[in-house]
Parts: structure tokens; sequence; C-alpha cells
């Protein structure tokens, strides 16, 4: 495997030593009184609202994290064991974005139909590994206390891939929970093969607000995975530096992770920090300027190497309003500098718009970055037959014509990469095909996979046991 380090030995240690020193001296504020006491119990240092984390608890929640473990697919074909078999990571479709720009070019606010066409092209992107839940706007048949709830819905409905769920309404919680334990087959299938994992942020600074404080506690009782997420904004709830985000945005996750361990040792999580940084000219919030990349390097190797936690962060995106040049050097560079970071998981695919809207056409292309990527991960392996040392110390009359047709050629040649996206004939063949350019071929690719939907279906009972969990769920938030 390639893999490409930022720290020094000395750095990583001095970053460890530091966010371990924050999270002891410092702590976290956390809103609700139940998990306060819950950690009270597990030794943690509670005062008010005020969680501080003794060393040797971190250190203790740290070795209770599983060095296996694996996040299920509903369909059973796509489930993800980590760390990847083949040492290379897994990716996701964006999260949370309101927007959704259509092949037309038309942004507008996310639908429910939009999200249920979203999955289903998930679903056939071979690169593309687990799906995450966009923000779905409410309407007369979508109550907007209950987004969620309805988009999971959808989402357990077709997805084949794991589901990343972000909940929006602390009342919400328990709900999502229970309708993924129906479709599961119920709570101990859930906590057995977990077919969903959740996402919880710390916003503000070393602070976790109700919702994702219900999130962490609900999700350890219920031994469901989580994706611990900090997403600070360098120069402005962070330190501008890329150095100083990566220590804020990694002891936010530290934090949740040791929550999480004490409540349920062993439960399974990938570290998420997604840092973003504010243009000082402009105060425009931004995803890929070259520091915010480097201060996810720097992110990755603190868990990946540092503790030996799987971990993920963007490693797509743009900060471009719209599918132009800009969008494509920068996911692409993303795509490329995070795949060799070592990170177990890649998001933001198909997002534009500094992941505030997505794009179907671009998750399309996302797909094909992402499997360059994982051939750059994947590295090369240098010994005497990937040299053709046999070849090239044998007769030289037996080169004469050069290695089209070697007995070594014809081992390898079938090994170079190919993107199906990608144009590698002449002019004439080019012209004789009517000239299409990438967008073209994006959208051609579009339409195949729109004339021939791949959904994901439930058995009868399983479905029925939905129905009844999403309906009880949604009564449940509506009514408070």
């Amino acid at each position: 495997m390639l893999k490409a380090t930022i720290m020094e030995e000395s750095s990583l240690n001095l970053m460890k030593t530091r966010a371990e020193e924050l999270l002891e001296t410092r702590g976290v504020t956390i809103d609700p009184p139940e998990l306060c006491a819950a950690l009270a119990e597990k030794g943690c240092l509670v005062s008010g609202q005020q969680v501080r984390f003794p060393r040797a608890l971190i250190a203790q929640a740290v070795a209770a994290v599983p060095a296996q473990f694996t996040l299920y697919a509903p369909s059973g074909a796509h489930d993800l064991p980590f760390p990847h078999p083949d040492g290379g990571f897994y990716t996701r479709t964006n999260t949370g974005a309101p927007n959704y720009r259509t092949p037309d070019g038309d942004v507008h606010p996310f639908r429910l139909d939009e999200a249920e066409a979203w999955f289903t092209l998930a679903n056939a992107l071979p690169n593309i590994d687990f799906v995450a839940l966009p923000s779905v706007a409410g309407d007369a048949d979508v109550p907007p206390e209950a987004v969620d709830l309805y988009t999971l819905d959808r989402a357990l409905r077709v997805s084949k891939k794991h589901i990343w769920i972000q909940p929006y309404g602390t009342e919400s919680v328990r709900g999502l929970i229970d309708m993924a334990a129906a479709a599961a087959g119920g709570a101990d299938k859930l906590r057995e093969k977990p077919i969903v994992s959740f996402i919880a942020c710390s916003v503000p600074l070393l602070s976790f607000k109700h919702m994702d404080a219900e999130i962490l506690l609900r999700c350890a009782q219920a031994g469901v995975p989580v994706q611990p997420c900090s997403l600070p904004t360098a120069g402005a709830n962070t330190p501008v530096t890329p150095q100083g985000t990566a220590l804020v945005c990694c002891a936010e996750v530290l934090a949740q992770i040791v929550m999480l361990e004490l409540l349920c040792p062993g439960l399974p999580v990938v570290a998420t920090p997604l840092p973003f940084s504010m243009d000082m000219m402009t105060t425009y919030t931004l995803q890929s300027a070259p520091e915010t990349a480097l201060c996810r390097l720097l992110c990755m190797q603190f868990f990946e190497e540092g503790y030996g936690i799987r971990a993920h962060t963007y490693a797509t995106g743009t900060d471009s309003l719209t599918t132009d040049g800009q969008s494509l050097i920068e996911r692409t560079s993303l795509a490329h500098m995070l795949a060799l970071s070592g990170a177990s998981v890649l998001g933001g695919a198909g997002q534009i718009e500094t992941a505030k809207t997505n794009c179907p056409l671009t998750l399309i292309a996302d797909d094909e970055i992402f499997g360059i990527a994982q051939r750059l991960r994947r590295g090369l392996t240098v010994d005497d037959e990937m040299m053709d040392v046999d070849e090239l110390f044998g007769d030289p009359e037996e080169l004469a014509d050069g290695f089209i047709m070697t007995d070594h050629t014809l081992r390898h040649y079938t090994e170079i990469t190919r993107p199906a996206l990608f144009s590698r004939v002449g002019v004439p063949a080019w012209k004789a095909d009517g000239c299409p350019t990438f967008e073209d071929r994006v959208r051609a690719r579009y339409d195949a996979l729109c004339r021939q939907p791949e959904q994901g279906k439930l058995d009868a009972q399983t479905a029925a046991a939905l129905d009844a969990a999403f309906r009880q769920a949604v009564a449940d938030v509506c009514a408070r």
C-alpha cells in the first residue's frame, strides 16, 4: 500500500499528548445531565456540564476500540470489513446537503423522491461503498421535524449499501434507531450486524449540544456504530492554522470515542474529522483549500497511525458553485492526496458548493475519481517479475521487435487502469463518435443507469415492521 505521512514521529506524539492534555485539563461541555451522569459513573470528572477525562481513562477507552469490525449492508452484498481487506479505503456519498442540482443545472431544495433516486444511483456505482442521508426539505407530505425519519425510510427500502445517519433533531434519534432495528430484524440483529451507523458532531468548540449527546448515549445503549465527527472552521471557531485546527478537531473526535467506549466497550467507531477553513478576505467557508487538505492529513495520521483507530474525512468536493474546471481540479486533488493518507473512509462524493449541494452527475464523476485513487493507493510491487528481469537479461534477439508480444506483456497488459468515462482514442475515432466531452460521457452514464434503476427490496415481513416503526417514530416526533 502506498502511503504518505505528514508528521514525524515526534510531532505525532506531541499532538497526541496535547490532545489528551486538553481533554484532561479543559475537558468538554455536555448539555444533557443524563450523559454527564453516565460518564461520572465511568470515572470521568464531572462538574455541572463540564466533563474531564483522566489520561488513564482515555487509555482504557482507546484500548477498547475494536481493531476489526464490519459495517453491514441491508442487502448483504456490500458489507464493509475494517480494515479494508485489500489495504484500500471505503467511500460514501455526501451528507447533509440541503440542495439538489439536476442534470439540467436547476438547483432547488432536496426532495424526497430525489433522495430515493440518489440512493438508487449509488447502488449502481462500484466505487461508492455506502450512502449518507441528505437533508430533505419538509413540505405538506414531509413534516420538517420528521425529515430525517422520512429520508431514512426511503434509504432502508431502496439502498443496497450501508447507511450513515445524520439526525436533524434530538427527538428523532430513538425513532431512527428503532426504524433501523425493524429493517435489520430486531434490536439484537441490529447490534449483531449494524446496517446503519450514526454521525455525532461537536459544535461549538469542545461542546456537545443536546442532539449530539443524545446520539452518543442512545447509540452506545443500542450498540449501534458511530462515526464521531468534528466540523471546525479554521480562523472562525478554531485556530487559523491547519495545525491548531487539527489539534482541536482530533481532540473533539477523541472525546466522543472515549465516551462511546466507556459506555459500550468494543463499539465500532470510525473517527471522522471534517475540517473547513474561513477565507479571511471574504469570510466564506471553504473545504477544498490546500491548507484544509493538509489539516485532514494531520487528522488521518493522528488516528490511523497514532491510535490505530480507523479514520474518515472529506476527500472530494469543491468550493465552486457549479460543476466546472475548478470543481474537477479540487475534487481530484483532494481524492488523490487523501487516498495516500492512509484514511479508511473517503467521504463527500457528489457534492459541490462546499457540501451544500448534491449533484448526480458529480457523483458519477467522483465514482470514477475514486477508482483511480484506489489504484494509486495500492502502489506497486517491485520484484524481478514486475521488472521483467528474465526478458531484459535474456537473449537480445528475442526483443528485436520490442515488447508488444512478449510473454511478460501478455501476463500484465490487462493491469493498466482504464477509466470507463475517459477518452483514450485518436481524433478520427473521437470525431466519428460525435466528439463527446467528459460531461457528455457522464450524462450518458447517468441516463443509462436511470433506465435500469438498481434498488434493494425488503421482504413483506421486514417491510411491515419498518412501516410500523416509521409510523410510530413520526407520531412521537410530531406530537412533541
